[in-house]
């Protein structure tokens, strides 16, 4: 292996078919950027040279401390499944370390060109980065690189305490009415109706790195507060009548130099927390006790939290 100086980044390499020109191009974009984002990419158009031994270069996806991301279109299936040309070699390659460890996850099978989503038969039923639509192709490349990092796309919440048995300073079992999980929704988007005045007004979405808290109060009926004051938020912006993450566009473009910001029925709430990820609060309910006729301080909202620190929300 070369001493390139970035022995402690993570080592890809990219094994594909010579579909097309098209294809080859769409595949050295792919693994320009990586390398841009700190992933030390191999890949044959930048580490051979006429007459270099194409086996020896090949030879890398046996290497386990690559790991490799499989271009698979229609074409690279067959030819896999043929054990033809060099994606047959390279799979003679990969499978050995595949059997070694059944439950690893070297392989990363990235879906191009390949409208029945179809694996080669060497990787079974692996999941993958799924790149066929060209609309979604920046989450998809961000799923990629935080697999390449090493962080979980959405992170395991960690395990919390059974409810019904007593814990250290509990004056009584079963506490579930006063568990503040029922103030938060880790998932990156949902729906969440939440009576204001419980909890201090805090609801927490996301987790993690992606974690925010929202700091909630009354403005009047049909309009809410939003507070930058958590201490894992940075900033709070009002976007008027946005009611889609397609409509935020360039989140950081929305005034965010406030503590707090009045959020109407029909607009949104631009958050930034401390790891510099993104959310969006779209209010689509305010109600006081007076003008609910079920007499709750509700709060209805959905949100959403791109999986990737980007200030552009294009899903």
């Amino acid at each position: 292996m070369e001493n390139t100086g970035e022995a402690q980044e993570p080592l890809a390499f990219v094994s594909y078919s010579w579909d097309s020109e098209t294809h080859s191009n769409w595949v050295i974009q792919l693994a320009t950027r990586l390398r841009s984002h700190g992933v030390n990419v191999a890949l044959d158009r930048w580490d051979t040279r006429p007459g270099s031994d194409l086996s020896l270069f090949m030879e890398r996806a046996g290497d386990d401390t690559y790991r490799v991301i499989a271009i698979v279109t229609s074409a690279y299936a067959r030819k896999a499944d043929a054990a033809e040309g060099g994606v047959g070699y390279e799979r003679k390659m990969i499978a050995p370390s595949l059997m070694k460890n059944l439950h690893g996850n070297r392989v990363i099978p990235v879906i191009r060109d390949n409208p029945e989503g179809k694996l080669p038969r060497f990787l079974g039923t692996a999941k993958y980065v799924d790149f066929r639509d060209d609309k979604m192709y920046e989450d998809r490349y961000y799923e990629l690189l935080q697999e390449l990092h090493g962080l979980p796309a959405t992170p395991k919440p960690p395990l919390g305490n059974n409810p019904f048995i007593p814990q250290a300073g509990d004056d009584f079992p079963g506490t579930s009415l006063h568990d503040q999980t029922r103030y938060s929704m880790p998932a990156l988007e949902g729906a969440v109706s939440f009576d204001y005045t419980n909890n201090n007004g805090h609801f927490i979405v996301g987790t993690g790195e992606r974690k925010f808290t929202l700091d909630f109060s009354v403005a009047a009926h049909g309009s809410i507060y939003i507070y930058n004051t958590p201490p894992n938020i940075k900033t709070v912006a009002l976007a008027p009548g946005v009611k889609t993450p397609k409509e935020v566009g360039d989140a950081s473009s929305w005034d965010a130099s406030s503590r707090y910001r009045i959020i109407r029925v029909g607009d949104a709430a631009i958050l930034r927390n401390q790891n510099d990820y993104w959310a969006a609060v779209f209010v689509d309910e305010v109600h006081t006790r007076e003008s609910n006729p079920t007499r709750e301080n509700l709060v209805k909202f959905r949100y959403f939290i791109p999986a990737a620190s980007r200030a552009t929300f294009d899903t």
